[in-house]
């Protein structure tokens, strides 16, 4: 399969997902500790997977954007990260989740950093949002450093979720000048 890379960084590649990622995604779900702050919770099995999936590749043919498959510059699969629409609010949010071994060594701040930057040249949106659940330190911490401010915590699910916002460049000049 030939595949137009939508994003790269230092380490990662971004693609896409199609129907043949689904095992890569199954397998990564069935870790609990992956799926330990996502919303909804639970681990995603087959039917779950394949709606997820589904909607992914959906997401990018509707907007243009949404979640994609990443993988290192050797091609094996690392996670997923991207847009979604956060319905609640009608925003974008900025989503990613990595296979557990790949945690703690930046992947998350290098893919925030880059999707921000995409976000921002390739959309006309003003902002972009983060929900984290309020255990989630290092995901918080990763969002601050990359520029992401709180903004409020909210009930999603029956769960609270903090929501963290950048503006876009443009908004930022705007703001600072008022």
């Amino acid at each position: 399969m030939v595949s137009t890379y939508l994003l790269e960084t230092e380490r990662l590649r971004a693609r896409s997902f199609a129907k043949q990622d689904l095992q890569e995604l199954q397998e990564l779900h069935k870790d609990p500790e992956v799926n330990r702050y996502l919303t909804p919770k639970g681990a995603w099995d087959l039917t779950a997977c394949r709606a997820r999936l589904s909607e992914f590749i959906n997401q990018h043919k509707k907007y243009g954007f949404g979640i994609w498959r990443l993988e290192n510059h050797s091609g094996q699969f690392v996670g997923w990260a991207g847009f979604a629409l956060f319905e609640e609010t009608a925003e974008v949010e900025l989503q990613y989740a990595f296979r557990q071994p790949l945690w703690g060594i930046g992947l998350g701040t290098e893919i925030t950093r880059h999707l921000t930057e995409w976000f921002f040249e390739n959309t006309y949106y003003t902002h972009l949002i983060a929900r984290v659940h309020p255990d989630n330190l290092p995901v918080k911490l990763v969002l601050m450093r990359e520029g992401l401010h709180y903004r409020e915590t909210r009930s999603v699910e029956g769960e609270a979720q903090e929501i963290y916002q950048v503006l876009s460049p443009s908004c930022r000049r705007l703001a600072l000048s008022a």
